[in-house]
């Protein structure tokens, strides 16, 4: 993320933003600052402008957005980096000169005056909303996917008044488009599952016998199912709809008109044809009906396209790798043409065929609507290309740009923060460039290909991220057990604690927040995180990583944080409600009472250590029935909350513990070793949800101040709490904008509560307040301690 240094502009003598020189300082200070990696979620990364002359790209570890002209079509020029919100994900041009820049982890979108090179406004989407695209449709509306909450917001583009929220039932909507004639927005619901379930392990038959003869008797485990298979019908009375697409009738009343199912189960990416109208998603399908690892060894998911005819309905998934045999491993010939993990789609305006990035394996192919592979071209360097891994070189293609008078594609690569050239005449690479500033540390860099790079793989088809969808969670269960396995162990004080291969289904637990957190997995069983690598092989169909490769990769997975609980007040202290309970009094009661066993007479947290956390003490519980089970962390119970077995709909088919068992943290604090009373365990689950995730919310918040607001109660409430989060050493806390007509940084010194500009000077909150009043605008927002930089 963010070491938030101001660069504010690179300027060239482009007439277009020949007035921005008025507003470039003399003098940039160059005080070095860390890093703090949120890994957020790109999107729609890049766009052209309306007249297609400049190119729109969000530069994510820099929080800025990158104005680039591609009047030379094939030698595009960096000519402004504009400082935005943090965490950008997508950017989407509503004028030649208005930018929407939309910031995952700020929860807000950034409008951007190209001209004058600041955000002129920051549009909040709602505390912990996650938005992830911006689209432009009907009559000055404007569509934002808010992807934690599962709503649309829609937004009056002219006063950027809230117009309305459409709540839509799938998991974590994010890519947006729009139908030809404007009057329906689409969305692609981006963890929107399988319908796949779970039955518990007290229902569920025994499993079946080991196929390692020296093996004892597996744990009674449960079962991951369709939500459809009668066999258990006395159990699953909800439905999962499984919706993959929602389409919104745009007007003066936006409204859900239709759900499209059973596209993908990972929806990366989205596009209509612009001749039929069909919808387009690109997506991979998971495979989590197939039990046992070497069952799943090398084919795990299947990366495809698939169609969808809004006139009938009618879904038609493509497998983008039809021909690869999945038995060959390792298959340098499938690595060699593999397309995995798809993530943007842009369209021919001929209808006739699509672009799409596969960000697995730094491939953009050219794909008919059927589904046919036509062509593909490398974006990779030379020692990443054809079936070769260089994983810390890794490109990742994220999104599409599509120049097609000038037969010029433009793919924002993430990984690598760079911009690839295509010719699209040829479907050859010709150029590479950079996205702009680019402030991540070198292990970073060179460790983050190794979590995406599908190449890894023995046939190039599937990545860590696969599961771990930008190194979070894909709300799913697998059975990765082994029936031939053998058993292992750990020492733990002086005890050895065994496991069983056959472990049974678990969900897909996050990596962030990994550090110091080991023995790592649901029960324990993995030492340190070097003791993954086996999986390379056992479950990639590849080869292990040498030990210095595991250890770059160990030092980025080290580096990735938590976001803010959406829970939790701006000043990081509890809600004395949240849903039907009371978080403050569910804390003392978390630190207080005493469960009656076993062991009898210890408190939530003395096991799930709370303030600053992380949840857990990191022990295993050898006695928990029926296998050893490590005590888990609590950060993220706040994205558990869509398996709803009781109510008539599902979105998700798994919850809470290992397996997702369990539906609500109501039920899970019912069981009979707690004996608490309802209203006990409605507070306390309630206070659960607002585990701190160790990045205070205040980090990414952002008030945009005008000679218009800056009296506003509420901004001035905001602009308080943010100083207060600064002085408590939560945030650091940065200003961005304009004082006296000239683009400037600032940094909020708490100690004096001053603001330290980019040029030395020192600046009073009432100083800053008479610019603002005179026609200034300025931003300030919070991002994480030890980052900010004038």
């Amino acid at each position: 993320m963010l070491r938030s240094k101001c660069v504010p502009l690179i300027v060239t003598s482009l007439s277009v933003l020949a007035a921005l020189l008025a507003f470039v300082p003399t003098t940039i200070a160059d005080s070095p600052a860390a890093f703090a990696n949120l890994e957020p979620a790109q999107t729609n990364p890049i766009r052209l402008s309306p007249d297609g002359t400049l190119l729109f790209a969000v530069n994510t570890p820099n929080n800025s957005l990158s104005v680039i002209s591609v009047a030379q079509p094939r030698s595009p020029e960096l000519l402004a980096e504009i400082p935005v919100g943090v965490g950008p994900v997508s950017a989407n041009a509503r004028t030649n000169d208005e930018v929407w820049v939309v910031n995952q982890v700020s929860n807000s979108v950034s409008v951007v005056s190209v001209s004058r090179g600041i955000v002129t406004d920051t549009i909040f989407t709602g505390k912990g909303t996650e938005p992830m695209d911006v689209v432009f449709a009907g009559t000055n509306q404007a569509y934002v996917s808010c992807s934690r909450n599962n709503t649309i917001a829609v937004f009056d583009t002219g006063t950027h008044r809230l117009i309305s929220t459409l709540p839509v039932f799938g998991g974590s909507p994010r890519a947006l488009a729009v139908s030809a004639g404007g009057s329906k927005v689409y969305a692609a619901f981006a963890i929107s599952g399988n319908a796949t379930t779970i039955i518990p392990s007290q229902l569920a038959p025994p499993p079946p016998p080991p196929e390692n003869k020296h093996l004892p008797k597996p744990p009674q485990v449960a079962l991951i199912v369709a939500a459809t298979d009668p066999n258990w019908k006395s159990y699953i009375k909800f439905k999962m709809p499984d919706n993959d697409v929602v389409e919104i009738t745009t007007g003066r009343s936006p409204s859900v008109s239709a759900y499209y199912s059973a596209a993908g189960t990972i929806n990366l990416g989205l596009a209509v044809n612009p001749v039929s109208g069909d919808l387009f998603v690109a997506n991979t399908d998971a495979l989590n009906l197939t039990f046992y690892m070497p069952s799943l060894r090398g084919h795990w998911i299947n990366s495809r396209i698939t169609r969808i005819q809004v006139s009938n309905g009618q879904v038609t998934p493509f497998d983008l790798n039809p021909d690869i045999d999945y038995n060959i491993l390792p298959n340098p010939q499938a690595l060699a043409t593999a397309l995995s993990q798809p993530t943007s789609v842009v369209f021919d305006p001929s209808g006739n065929f699509m672009y799409v990035a596969s960000f697995g394996t730094d491939r953009v192919a050219q794909v008919d609507t059927n589904g046919n592979v036509l062509s593909f071209v490398e974006v990779s360097l030379p020692g990443g290309s054809g079936s070769n891994a260089d994983p810390k070189n890794k490109r990742g293609p994220r999104g599409l740009a599509l120049k097609a008078a000038a037969q010029t594609l433009y793919s924002l690569n993430r990984i690598s923060n760079t911009i690839s050239i295509v010719d699209t005449s040829k479907m050859t690479n010709t150029g590479e460039i950079a996205v702009g500033t680019d402030p991540t540390p070198q292990t970073i860099k060179e460790g983050r290909g190794f979590l995406y790079d599908a190449k890894l793989s023995g046939n190039g088809t599937g990545a860590c991220a696969s599961c771990h969808v930008d190194a979070d969670i894909d709300h799913l269960a697998w059975n990765l057990g082994d029936r031939s396995g053998d058993m292992s162990q750990i020492i733990q004080r002086g005890h050895v604690i065994k496991f069983h291969p056959m472990k049974g289904p678990m969900t897909t637990q996050t990596l962030r927040g990994l550090r110091d957190l080991s023995p790592y997995h649901w029960r324990g069983d993995q030492i340190d995180f070097a003791a993954f690598n086996p999986a390379f092989d056992t479950l990639l169909g590849g080869s292990q990583l040498s030990d210095e490769d595991m250890q770059t990769y160990t030092s980025f997975i080290n580096s990735i944080l938590y976001l803010p609980n959406p829970n939790q007040n701006l000043d990081r202290t509890l809600p004395t409600s949240l849903g039907d309970g009371n978080p403050v009094k569910g804390e003392t009661d978390y630190m207080t009472l005493a469960k009656t066993g076993p062991p009898p007479g210890v408190t939530c947290n003395d096991c799930h250590k709370a303030n600053p956390g992380p949840g857990t003490n990191r022990l295993v519980m050898p006695a928990f029935p029926p296998q050893p089970m490590k005590i888990p962390q609590l950060r993220n119970m706040y994205q558990k909350q869509l398996y709803t077995r009781h109510e008539a709909q599902s979105i998700d088919g798994f919850g809470f513990d290992h397996a997702g068992q369990i539906d609500t943290l109501f039920d899970f604090l019912g069981a009979p070793v707690f004996r608490y009373t309802n209203v006990q365990k409605t507070d306390m689950a309630a206070y659960m949800l607002c585990f701190d995730t160790g990045t205070a919310p205040a980090v990414g918040y952002t008030i945009t101040l005008t000679a218009a607001n800056v009296h506003d109660h509420q901004e001035q409430k905001d602009w308080t709490t943010l100083q207060s989060q600064a002085g408590a050493g939560n945030i650091d806390l940065i200003g961005r904008g304009t004082i006296q007509g000239r683009v400037h940084g600032l940094l909020y010194q708490p100690g004096n509560a001053q603001y330290v500009s980019d040029t030395n000077v020192k600046y009073s909150q009432s100083q800053l307040q008479t610019f603002i009043q005179n026609g200034d605008t300025l931003s300030f927002m919070g991002v994480y301690p030890g980052t900010g930089a004038p």
